[in-house]
């Protein structure tokens, strides 16, 4: 049951900015993107951008918490027949923007924006072939995330696997030590050595992952 504090407009200011601050936590934005119009293969027009996500409670409360939230405006697409553009509420500090693709091209104008940041390997033939060129294209790849701290790769298939990739990856501006592995299937996430050794444990000497996550926890 909600209970409403009435005495909290009475609180010192600084005391109601701490709380609005501390009610706006990190959230997994997940976003869809896709190009507005294609020509030969390139995108010639903005990217539009989609997200089921409600905004942040914290917006909704009063002017106050709007003003001392964190959020700001960003993914804006105009969509035909409305005069206004819609837009998507981000906290480029603390929300990891999730991507269902591994389209991160598509993030263009915001990748600069972007500190944290989870994209999909997709199944099937585009994520073998990801698989096979992530190596040497990777740093390029992520080049344009200038203020990435924080990354992630959604994998549905042959999760082990891509710890052979780990040795020969760059992840641009990103510190290697703050790279993670997820498991769509199971929810593992791990860092890069521990998903290097669960590859090498399970292609290599033919050792199951459940068996080496039951030796480390040991």
């Amino acid at each position: 049951m909600a209970v409403t504090f009435h005495p909290f407009p009475r609180l010192p200011t600084e005391l109601r900015l701490r709380i609005w601050a501390l009610a706006a936590t990190p959230r997994l934005v997940h976003i869809s993107a896709r190009p507005t119009e294609v020509v030969r293969w390139r995108r010639i027009a903005p990217n539009d951008f989609s997200s089921a996500m409600a905004p942040p409670a914290v917006m909704h409360v009063c002017r106050e918490s709007r003003q001392a939230a964190a959020y700001q405006k960003a993914f804006f697409t105009m969509v035909p027949g409305e005069h206004e553009h819609r837009y998507i509420w981000v906290d480029f500090e603390q929300d990891m923007i999730c991507l269902a693709d591994d389209r991160v091209d598509w993030l263009e104008p915001y990748q600069a924006d972007i500190r944290r940041l989870r994209f999909t390997v997709p199944p099937g033939d585009r994520g073998d072939l990801l698989f096979d060129v992530f190596g040497s294209v990777s740093k390029k790849l992520m080049a344009p995330f200038t203020a990435l701290r924080e990354l992630h790769l959604a994998i549905s298939e042959y999760f082990c696997a891509w710890g052979s990739t780990w040795a020969v990856c760059g992840f641009g501006p990103c510190a290697r030590e703050n790279v993670r592995f997820l498991d769509l299937n199971t929810g593992l996430l791990l860092t890069g050595p521990q998903l290097e050794m669960a590859y090498t444990w399970q292609w290599q000497q033919g050792g199951r992952l459940s068996l080496l996550l039951t030796y480390t926890a040991i």
